[in-house]
């Protein structure tokens, strides 16, 4: 019976930051895009940005310990 996670080379707990982290920066992407398409002035966008920005940088804080911690290598 296959326990539902999928294997990577990678521990889970890496990789959920790795992953998250990616689909933080496409939000942010979104974002460029939604302040071209006209609607920057729109408090949403900015709060939401804002939020992203920060949960990036916690991913990327919280990679840097794990690679201080020698958990960043490929099993």
């Amino acid at each position: 019976m296959s326990s539902g996670r999928e294997t990577t080379i990678v521990d889970n707990e890496v990789y959920n930051l790795i992953a998250t982290t990616a689909a933080k920066l496409q939000g942010l992407a979104a974002y460029n895009k939604y302040e071209q398409d006209g609607q920057a002035n729109d408090p949403i966008w900015q709060q939401l940005r804002q939020q992203d920005q920060q949960a990036v940088r916690q991913c990327l804080q919280q990679l840097e310990k794990f690679a201080q911690e020698g958990k960043l290598t490929a099993q």
